[in-house]
């Protein structure tokens, strides 16, 4: 059996380094790893199903200082390899509490095959090599403890409420704090009643206070920096689910299917933040029966007076972003998903304001892009996309975006009662490089990035310094298509790229509801020469979302990590004679 590497890494300082440990591209854990004068602190230790996270740490900060471990809470996706190091440490709040062995290797493996997105190759992988006796004696932790390391200080901050002990680690002088699972664009309350909700603002006002508004935040499951308008935002959401406004809050299944399809799990979203929780446990819910049809899966941030993102929320997990920029003349919207609804262009219109025509520009035509094109009053797109409109009908729709979903019942009940035709593609114009909508007071330009598809575009506010991407540049950017040619080509297409906007500009991609900053296109970018130049071995299998479609499971589909960013790619076609 090839060995396969699960872990990623990008260093920030030169005393901060953050490793990913991923078992697909969808899910993957953040470790932080602090280098101190004298030890070296890691921050949560992953799943623990493979041998190799000490010894990858020891690789990059070398052996000489011990190597202690303090875990931000006690579940088993952030304790599993806490015993390789020297000391370990987290709650005694949560250490013998929680409702799953963290340690039990049954519970880690069922778990594992879930975040592999039931990847055999990963699950037979992880089997074979786990760490198996892993139990480790925790040193307790308190709000408040510091942990010297020499020359840099961690202090904790208690969070409880994802869990007992759950615990923030926080850099004061370099203003960065890792939050575990308690701060996130989707943090997990699923056991807290409407008490425990205004216990958990109580709780927020706290770490807030703490951290202040310039910290950067790394959550425990996504890999990028965040803000603190994050926290603001969950602070927000459990606000309001204790005041009881939750009447039309859509479901949030989990990935696990041993815990699925309990319609009481709900998201309530605010600046496309979103904490979840349990409608059974809230005293606004009770008497009152759910409405499948009345739910609202949209949510929307504000960036600049003329600029938003609006998501659409099929999971927690899974989310597709939209950008709206308003114009004085006209509002053009980015993107459309899969045309789940007709409610689209009336939300946008909430926000964004009335009497005014609503255009659609798509980065492409993949079939999670343009599924609401026909709500819009223009629509424009490539060429090289436009002839494959039709092949994006509604059937395939309905197919494709169940597992966007986690397969939730209610979610099918939705989608197949409200699914959109499909746009006549003889209503949708051409748009090409360098193209600009000039909407009144704003102006977005065209950037022609072809590779996911034929006739990808980026579009580029150079005023306010944002670009959507689509998916032309995410952490985890899909190229399965691309032989070794293509992957070259793609290397100058991001080298045109990065003559065209500025080094500051914020970039957002179409499934992740954060910005990016440029480094995730430069990590792309040297990738993808990683591939071209055949520097792939370790890659692991990289199984997408659609893990119960035909097709998938494709062993040859690979991901390639340059930092702690992400290329999937077909290892068979890299050889593909012309």
């Amino acid at each position: 059996m090839a060995k396969y590497n699960f872990l990623s890494h990008e260093w920030f300082s030169d005393r901060l380094l953050i490793l990913t440990e991923g078992y697909s591209m969808v899910h993957r854990f953040t470790i932080g790893v602090v280098v101190g004068d004298e030890k070296v602190l890691v921050i949560d230790a992953g799943l623990g199903m493979h041998q190799d996270l000490r010894k990858t740490i020891e690789e990059l900060v070398g052996t000489e200082k011990p190597i202690i471990c303090a875990c931000t809470h006690g579940h088993l996706d952030h304790v599993g390899s806490a015993c390789q190091f020297d000391e370990a440490y987290c709650s005694h709040l949560d250490v013998g509490t929680t409702r799953m062995d963290p340690f039990d290797p049954i519970n880690r493996y069922c778990d594992c095959v879930d975040f592999a997105l039931e990847s055999k190759i990963v699950a037979d992988y992880c089997k074979k090599n786990m760490i198996v006796d892993n139990r480790v004696e925790f040193k307790d932790i308190k709000d408040g403890d510091v942990f010297d390391l020499g020359g840099v200080k961690i202090e904790a901050i208690a969070v409880p409420g994802h869990s007992l002990g759950s615990m923030a680690f926080f850099n004061r002088e370099e203003k960065y704090v890792f939050t575990g699972d308690a701060v996130n664009t989707d943090t997990h309350l699923k056991h807290l009643d409407t008490a425990g909700f205004r216990e958990y603002v109580k709780v927020l006002d706290h770490f807030i206070s703490i951290v202040g508004d310039d910290v950067t935040i790394y959550p425990a499951h996504l890999p990028l920096e965040m803000t603190i308008d994050v926290a603001k935002n969950l602070r927000t959401a459990c606000a309001e689910i204790a005041a009881g406004n939750i009447d039309h809050d859509p479901p949030c299944d989990g990935i696990f299917h041993a815990r699925k399809q309990n319609r009481n799990i709900r998201g309530h979203y605010v600046g496309n933040v979103c904490a979840v929780y349990d409608r059974s446990l809230q005293d606004a819910a009770k008497d009152k029966r759910l409405n499948v049809m009345d739910s609202c899966y949209y949510s929307h941030e504000k960036w600049t007076d003329r600029i938003y993102t609006v998501t659409i929320n099929y999971s927690t997990v899974n989310r597709i972003t939209l950008m709206v920029f308003i114009g004085d003349n006209k509002i053009l919207c980015i993107d459309s998903g899969h045309g789940i609804d007709d409610k689209l262009v009336d939300y946008i219109r909430g926000f964004a304001g009335s009497g005014k025509p609503v255009i659609e520009a798509c980065t492409h035509v993949g079939i999670d892009h343009a599924g609401g094109s026909i709500l819009f009053d223009e629509v424009y797109m490539h060429p090289n996309d436009i002839k494959k409109v039709a092949a994006c009908d509604k059937a395939r729709r309905f197919v494709d975006v169940q597992p966007f979903s986690n397969y939730a019942t209610e979610f099918q009940e939705y989608t197949y009662a409200n699914m959109l035709e499909t746009i006549d593609d003889s209503r949708i114009k051409p748009i090409y490089d360098g193209d600009v909508f000039d909407l009144g007071g704003i102006r977005v330009e065209c950037i022609f990035t072809p590779g996911h598809s034929t006739g990808h575009m980026a579009f580029y506010c150079k005023e306010a310094g944002i670009c959507m991407s689509g998916d032309a540049m995410n952490v985890d950017t899909h190229l399965k298509g691309m032989d070794r040619e293509g992957f070259k080509a793609y290397v100058k297409m991001l080298d045109n790229f990065f003559t065209r906007v500025s080094e500051d500009t914020m970039i957002f991609s179409s499934h992740l509801n954060r910005p990016h900053r440029m480094r995730v296109p430069r990590n792309i970018r040297e990738a993808c020469r990683e591939i071209a130049e055949g520097k792939t071995e370790g890659d692991q299998p990289g199984e997408a979302i659609q893990q119960h479609t035909n097709g998938f499971h494709n062993p040859a589909v690979k991901m390639h990590y340059h930092g702690n960013c992400c290329v999937v790619y077909n290892e068979s076609l890299l050889d593909r004679k012309a």
